[in-house]
């Protein structure tokens, strides 16, 4: 019985160590290759790491500043649907609230400054947005229709997307695998020197 527990426990100890070690997804585009890809397709173009940074996340969300205008068309600028990238949305009116209440122009600028956006990822032409309007609270993620009241004129407000953050899938490392199987290796060799 005595031999089980100490088996048993050696088993557990190796497992801890196993379930503990797991690795995320490697990118190794450089920022050369980054803007050589044709952004036409829709998929997810965007990105939030040390070649580029073009949107925030917070409270489990990623946030886009996506245009300097909430209009389909204007000025010669298309602006395209959030589903052009891959996982993107319009926010709803709570995630609204919370760009208007808790987020500030500080959350969308880089240590040097610049603004955090992805204007050149949804436009045909724009590829800015405008603090100003965004410090004044003209903020929207739905598009206005272009005959609203004075909307044509002034361009409308700040454009905003989200998507739900996805945790990055657990994966395995090598080292988890070796890790266990040494564990097994253990636990059989401690079988043969107790027999």
């Amino acid at each position: 019985m005595n031999k089980f527990v100490v088996n048993v426990l050696i088993f557990l100890v190796f497992l801890s160590f196993a379930s503990s070690s797991q690795a995320t997804l490697i990118t190794n585009l450089t920022q050369a290759e980054l803007d050589s890809r044709d952004y036409s397709n829709a998929e997810d173009h965007l990105v939030n790491n040390l070649l580029g940074i073009n949107y925030i996340n917070y409270k489990g969300y990623d946030w886009a500043w996506v245009s300097p205008v909430n209009l389909e068309s204007f000025g010669g600028n298309t602006l395209y649907a959030p589903e052009l990238q891959k996982n993107w949305k319009f926010a709803d009116q709570t995630l609204l609230n919370t760009l208007k209440t808790e987020l500030t122009l500080a959350d969308f600028t880089t240590d040097n400054g610049d603004t955090i956006h992805s204007a050149q990822f949804f436009n045909s032409e724009f590829d800015y947005v405008d603090e100003t309007n965004f410090n004044s609270g003209l903020v929207s993620s739905e598009w206005t229709a272009p005959d609203a009241f004075m909307v044509g004129f002034f361009g409308g407000f700040e454009t905003f997307y989200v998507r739900k953050t996805n945790d990055s899938p657990s994966i395995p490392e090598p080292s988890t695998l070796i890790i266990f199987a040494l564990g097994l290796i253990a636990l059989v060799s401690k079988k043969r020197l107790f027999s």
